[in-house]
């Protein structure tokens, strides 16, 4: 359908044009990394193998799993030729997706985790934009639904940006500062593809949680000319279930997964003149160490260890802190400083 029809009926899903248009003949590289997930991972691959979109190479990365993901992996393989099977000792995700990356040859990247599943038009919805529209990177949205975890919970788990988000074809730094300002900044991975060659170089953080809130922003500002398409369409779905990394009880590793995050942030140079830029990661930045001061006070009953507590402290200190949450931060890393304080208006007012 020619693109004047498509302007004029801009409500229409985008993967409903795509069927009607001559499919781009590039390489599409599916990275999967597996570690333990058997009752999930057939439904994972059927989506993978079952996309209306032809050129791929599904990598499947199984990070050193005990049950029997392996052997459905190697069944997978038996019967797809463009599934790739790699096994490693147990490493984490970060490295797992880092493998698949270093054995990627597609034109384009798309992760998926190994619980959750694709739309069948999610591989050639995306390529069709990035060909079109001549973007660096297309983000999109996800169908979130509950595996025996309460439902509760959903407010903690998002799969849709803001609509002020959406048909825009802008620079990669615009889109972070409107994320930010917007409250709409979804990290996660499996919510967009984009152009290998562009980010060659580009991996993640290994050995800790929380790899993705620091992956997905170089992404977003490490190239200063990267332009990206962000659409409605929900093109993945994501399982939420008991002990994934989101519902699991905190640990010190979550902790710790925030500040090595804040840690490598802090490192991007931005151009001077990207001022807005500069102040969206400056808040993001704090957010991850507020993040983690609040995991510190789950899983330490309240009680912050003074290691933590210096760590803390000297993230804080390189960021740029409105003066009047700089009480609100004190008290909160040093909680007997407010009850210092209350105690001493309670024996002035005696």
């Amino acid at each position: 359908m020619p693109e004047s029809t498509r302007q004029a009926h801009p409500d229409i899903p985008l993967h409903s044009w795509h069927k009607e248009t001559t499919m781009a003949p590039e390489k599409v590289s599916v990275i999967i990394p597996v570690y333990n997930v058997a009752p999930y991972l057939a439904q994972c691959l059927d989506s993978a193998v079952n996309q209306d979109y032809d050129n791929l190479e599904i990598i499947a990365v199984d990070d050193g799993s005990t049950d029997t993901s392996l052997e459905i992996l190697e069944a997978f393989r038996a019967r797809h030729g463009n599934l790739l099977v790699r096994s490693t000792k147990n490493q984490g995700v970060s490295i797992a997706r880092n493998t698949g990356l270093e054995l990627a040859t597609g034109e384009y990247i798309l992760f998926v985790d190994s619980d959750d599943f694709l739309e069948r038009q999610a591989i050639s919805t995306c390529v069709e934009i990035l060909g079109r529209q001549q973007v660096d990177m297309v983000f999109f949205a996800s169908t979130v639904f509950f595996d025996g975890v309460d439902e509760s919970l959903r407010e903690n788990f998002r799969g849709e940006r803001v609509p002020d988000l959406h048909g825009a074809y802008i620079p990669a730094h615009t889109f972070f500062i409107q994320s930010i300002r917007l409250k709409s900044y979804l990290m996660m991975p499996y919510l967009y593809m984009y152009r290998r060659k562009e980010f060659e170089g580009l991996r993640f953080y290994p050995e800790i949680v929380h790899e993705d809130n620091l992956f997905t922003t170089r992404l977003l500002l490490e190239k200063e000319h990267a332009r990206i398409a962000c659409i409605p369409d929900r093109l993945y779905n994501r399982r939420v279930r008991p002990e994934s990394i989101m519902t699991q009880k905190k640990q010190k590793r979550h902790i710790n997964g925030y500040l090595v995050v804040a840690q490598e942030l802090l490192k991007i140079k931005l151009p001077p003149e990207n001022s807005e830029a500069g102040a969206a990661l400056n808040q993001f930045v704090q957010l991850n160490l507020l993040r983690a001061l609040e995991t510190c006070k789950l899983t330490y009953a309240g009680r912050l260890p003074l290691h933590v507590r210096g760590r803390l402290v000297m993230l804080f200190a390189r960021t740029k802190i409105e003066r009047r949450k700089v009480k609100r931060i004190l008290f909160s890393v040093f909680p007997e400083l407010l009850a210092l304080r209350n105690s001493l208006r309670k024996s002035l007012h005696m």
